[in-house]
């Protein structure tokens, strides 16, 4: 709330002192432009003439309580970098004293000034390199320079256009560590990243500004590291479903037999008609392949109940100095019948097929594990996506030093 009001010595406009204290050193027009010294009775230093009024959903005069503490927002000061624009905002609290609300792309970043030095000199550090800072491990993030392009409202310090400041930033997220040199003055600057839905509701206003990338923002993705555990969980169970069936339930053998002709006839038992019956076929083929067409009859009514075709092909060479294969000379079927008893399996080669060596044989009480390698699969798919995701936001967060090799 307004303290008090003076008039511009400029254009006459009449203006609301915010009561920032004694340590304002200047106070902008928001009418003129003007730039008006507290301290020598508002004479004018300089003029933002013609500039136009960066956007933003906050404005001079608004009061919010961020991290417990009730704010007035006294004065602003834009920036640019190299075409990335943002908006500090200077707060004032009676009890707490001064602090900024930086707006960037829809982010929204609360800090202050420190006088606690870290553990390294910031203008000496590389990318990435860590120090240590009020029990954080912090990491360099970038040096730049930037631009004053607008003030307004009441600073502690004489703001003009075009002033420059260089500024070196290292990243703890959610907080930040900045070190700030203008001309012989230098100060270090603590930041938190604050949600900006949180900031807005304190503020008691909307916004639908489009927010970006900042690398203060924490990653957050509740939904895909929940799903990223239970699938994890899962996917281990399947691992161990696995193993269990390879070794309890990789069936008994019931049946076998080699033989070379075109047609075969074994005859085998089934105890356990609940589960499986598996077929294996190893044929000796080289450079060939046999088909052969098989039946399993039930002996008791010699009925069919099961019949399928099974092609067995293996080929080799060289081909420009390299090997090279292709096919298998064993194949394998399932199937399953619904009464226990004995059986008849028959095999028959078309006429046209050379006879080759082949083995069979049969074995009942099968699980097939390739269901639960496909969950394993699937589950351990969905359990990297959190990981993935977090991937890509630090290849997002440090692609900026991609940018400056390229460059």
């Amino acid at each position: 709330m307004s303290a008090y009001a003076i008039n511009c010595p400029n254009c006459g406009g009449s203006l609301d002192v915010l009561g920032g204290g004694r340590q304002i050193v200047t106070f902008t027009c928001k009418y003129c432009g003007s730039i008006l010294d507290v301290e020598d009775e508002y004479r004018v230093l300089g003029t933002f003439l013609k500039v136009k009024l960066p956007s933003s959903p906050f404005r001079l005069g608004m009061i919010a309580t961020l991290k417990g503490v009730e704010f007035t927002i006294i004065g602003m000061v834009a920036y640019n970098c190299e075409g990335d624009k943002w908006i500090d905002y200077m707060l004032h609290s009676p009890t707490h004293g001064y602090a900024w609300l930086s707006f960037e792309d829809g982010n929204t970043i609360f800090s202050r000034r420190t006088r606690d030095l870290p553990s390294r000199n910031m203008v000496a550090l590389t990318p990435k390199e860590s120090f240590e800072f009020d029990g954080r491990s912090y990491r360099f993030y970038e040096q730049y320079r930037v631009e004053i392009t607008y003030v307004q409202g009441e600073l502690t310090w004489v703001a003009r256009k075009g002033d420059v400041t260089s500024v070196y930033d290292a990243i703890s997220p959610p907080y930040g560590l900045s070190y700030e040199r203008s001309g012989s003055e230098s100060e270090y600057v603590i930041s938190e990243y604050l949600e900006a839905d949180e900031v807005y509701k304190s503020f008691n206003i909307t916004s639908n500004t489009k927010q970006k990338f900042h690398p203060l923002k924490p990653f957050h993705a509740p939904k895909s590291k929940t799903l990223s555990k239970v699938s994890l969980y899962f996917g281990l169970l399947s691992l161990f479903m696995i193993i269990l069936l390879s070794t309890s339930y990789s069936g008994t053998l019931v049946g076998g037999d080699t033989f070379t002709g075109k047609s075969k006839e074994i005859s085998f038992h089934i105890d356990d008609p609940s589960h499986l019956v598996e077929l294996d076929i190893y044929a000796n083929v080289d450079n060939d392949w046999i088909y052969y067409d098989i039946s399993v009859i039930n002996q008791q009514n010699s009925k069919e109940v099961y019949s399928l075709g099974e092609e067995v092909s293996y080929y080799y060479g060289y081909d420009g100095g390299e090997s090279w294969t292709e096919g298998s000379q064993s194949a394998e079927a399932f199937f399953k019948v619904d009464l226990a008893g004995d059986y008849l399996l028959k095999f028959d080669a078309p006429e046209y097929h050379r006879a080759v060596n082949t083995s069979v044989t049969i074995k009942q009480s099968v699980v097939r594990s390739v269901y639960f390698i496909a969950l394993m699969i699937f589950f351990l798919l969905a359990a990297s996506i959190y990981l993935i995701q977090l991937a890509s936001h630090h290849t997002r967060l440090w692609k900026h030093l991609q940018e400056d090799d390229d460059d």
